[in-house]
């Protein structure tokens, strides 16, 4: 025979074995329960009569042993005791095990005293047997656990510490005691609570603290560490991460809670480390229950439902079982890769992918008559700084008039709130894109004092791991080999993970009576060659080393940091810590209509220079760019010249076609 044929028939065998041992299962279940019954009746007659049993004693025993192997297996029976894995045996198992033991040794007490009236016998028997019974077949399903648990500890299994003994650490402990085909198999906890030192949880014992932790893996043999502190902030994490490093081990970590999102930890969700884990750990406790209210059973229209905010709305809204969900996004594969997520993750969620721009008043309009959304999340906008200061009338048209549309239809059909998602770079803007949010702030301002839609903008900065951003930008060039290029030494930047920018955002609309701009508590600005080098170090090289560290200056309409608000604003606490309100610029809506009119005539003519003028009038605390100047500076006429002289032409190619 053949060494692989040999290798293959022990697994048959035991492939066979283990068939025959599911085929067979409940008859071996009640087997043992009978043994275990009769073993738990005999043993207190033993005790109650402290004594070797007499002949008539013997002769109770026996007579009485049927009724009582009978009716414990139906009360059994009835509460599922005879079904199930003893491997997966838990504290609810144990509760149904004491409930049966009670219920059938009543139903003993009764029958014996009222119907068979045995002479002689020693009533005292039934509670005895009572708590033996539980405690002969708890015990020996625990056994069985224990046995499995212990048994099937396979040699690939990585020994491994679980840093954070906390609720997320307990569950994890417990998973892994449970579940022997993952790859981990826990020897202790790490944890810096002293009261935890020595304690037990879910089998697993606390072995000392996080300076301790080079000597513990030693000590254990640790090959890998699972970081299980979804509230853990950047330094906290680091300075784990450090000291697995210089031992050499592998680690996980579990995400921050933001990203949990009230779902029970795992090791399923355990992933390499990512920057997001150095830099924003922050702990966001949404008031999961007003965002259920507002969601839950309702229709909701997301626009540029496929970006990196609009798809992460999508995302957590569709967690609330809302009735109908709408996604507005003109980029079709974006929109094809959210629809394919939602399908697989929310099957029964009813949704309606929509291939649309905001700039179609027509489309929109017909969404709205045939959807009736009851909720507008506004995400869809352009956002690359430097594009847009060369392509200004893009930002302008995309941003303000495609704010404006969604707004004025959702006020007509009567949409109950609007929330539009606005940046930090609205504050004393220096850049188009910038001015273009804050004009799309002011709009909804004004539209707000004209109608029952409550109208809300949320204001907050970088978004960590975006598309575009400068997260995937550092992760590309640190892969090619660098250099790594950052625009200035001083540059700084606020910085948010995308679930929890969403999560505040959904807080804050539950929050918003209309009129409002919602500033999210970003933490601190971090420095972005800071944010640099620790990317450079979390791919295990050395900055200015391995790696190198390049400064381009600063891009077309960048600051070198940025601000949440004007001074002007007012700023006052909401009932989320981090969540700030301000008091908003009264807007008139007819002054909207005057500067959408002025703007859209300069959009249309190609007048760059008027547009700067205008939007400086409009928002005095814009600063143009340099760039963006000297674009002004070109020949205004000759260029809208150029421009009617295209439109006619194209006009005249498309008639003749037709």
């Amino acid at each position: 025979m053949s060494a692989t044929a040999t290798e293959i028939k022990p697994l048959v065998q035991s492939s066979v074995s283990t068939h025959n041992f599911i085929k067979y299962r409940t008859v071996l279940i009640v087997l043992s329960e009978i043994v275990l019954i009769a073993t738990s009746y005999y043993l207190s007659f033993l005790l109650r009569l402290d004594t070797v049993l007499s002949e008539t004693q013997h002769d109770l025993f026996w007579k009485t042993l049927p009724l009582v192997i009978v009716l414990k297996l139906v009360v059994f029976y009835r509460l599922g005791l005879l079904r199930g894995w003893w491997r997966y045996v838990g504290m609810n198992d144990m509760a149904k095990i004491g409930m049966a033991s009670f219920v059938s040794s009543t139903l003993i007490f009764l029958i014996i005293e009222t119907i068979i009236h045995p002479h002689g016998y020693p009533r005292s028997v039934i509670p005895i047997d009572m708590f033996l019974c539980i405690m002969l077949v708890g015990g020996s399903r625990f056994m069985v656990r224990a046995y499995t648990e212990r048994a099937h500890r396979y040699e690939w299994q990585k020994k491994t510490l679980i840093v954070g003994a906390g609720n997320a650490g307990a569950a994890i402990a417990k998973e892994l005691r449970i579940n022997s085909s993952l790859q981990y198999s826990p020897v202790g906890f790490v944890d810096d609570d002293p009261d935890k030192l020595g304690v037990q949880i879910n089998g697993v014992k606390v072995l000392g603290n996080a300076d301790a932790l080079a000597r513990l893996i030693e000590k254990h043999g640790v090959e890998c560490v699972l970081i299980a502190i979804p509230s853990a902030k950047g330094p906290q994490i680091e300075r784990i991460v450090d000291k697995c490093r210089q031992c050499k081990v592998s680690f996980t970590i579990l995400p921050p809670i933001s990203e949990l999102f009230n779902r029970q930890a795992s090791v399923t969700q355990a992933r390499k480390l990512q920057i997001e884990d150095l830099l924003s750990r922050q702990v966001v406790r949404p008031d999961l229950d007003r965002i259920r209210t507002r969601i839950e059973g309702r229709t909701l229209l997301v626009t540029g439902a496929g970006g990196s905010i609009g798809s992460e709305l999508v995302r957590q809204v569709a967690s609330f079982n809302p009735h109908k969900l709408i996604l507005l996004e003109r980029s079709e594969n974006d929109l094809f890769r959210i629809a394919r997520e939602l399908s697989g993750t929310f099957p029964s969620l009813d949704f309606v992918p929509v291939v649309g721009d905001v700039l179609d008043v027509k489309l929109l309009k017909d969404v709205f008559a045939l959807h009736r959304p009851n909720s507008v999340f506004h995400a869809a906008a352009y956002k690359h700084v430097p594009m847009m200061e060369s392509n200004c009338f893009q930002a302008v048209t995309n941003n303000v008039f495609g704010t404006y549309n969604v707004a004025l239809v959702a006020k007509q059909y009567g949409a109950e709130n609007f929330v539009m998602i606005s940046s930090d770079k609205a504050v004393k803007p220096t850049n188009m894109m910038g001015v273009t949010k804050r004009l799309a702030e002011m709009i909804i301002l004004g539209l707000h004092h004209q109608s029952r839609t409550r109208f809300m903008a949320v204001r907050f900065g970088n978004v960590l791991g975006s598309n575009g951003s400068v997260i995937p930008i550092f992760e590309e060039q640190i892969r090619k080999g660098g250099p790594v290029t950052v625009t200035h030494r001083d540059v700084t930047r606020y910085f948010m993970t995308i679930p929890e920018a969403v999560q505040l955002v959904l807080q804050a609309s539950v929050m918003g009576k209309g009129g409002e701009i919602f500033v999210l508590d970003m933490g601190e600005p971090v420095k972005v060659v800071d944010l640099a080098r620790r990317m450079i170090r979390l791919s295990g090289y050395e900055p200015d080393r391995d790696i190198k560290i390049a400064f381009t200056g600063l891009r077309p309409g960048e600051k070198l940091f940025e601000e949440l608000r004007l001074d002007a604003e007012g700023s006052k606490p909401t009932l989320h810590e981090k969540i700030w309100m301000l008091e908003g610029t009264r807007v008139d809506f007819e002054d909207v209509r005057k500067w959408l009119e002025h703007l859209s005539a300069l959009v249309e003519g190609r007048n760059v220079h008027g547009l700067i003028s205008k939007l400086v009038s409009i928002v005095p605390e814009y600063s143009p760019s340099a760039e963006l100047k000297s674009l002004a500076e070109v020949d205004q006429h000759d260029l809208a010249l150029a421009y009617r002289w295209e439109r006619k032409h194209l006009n005249s190619s498309v008639e003749g076609a037709a």
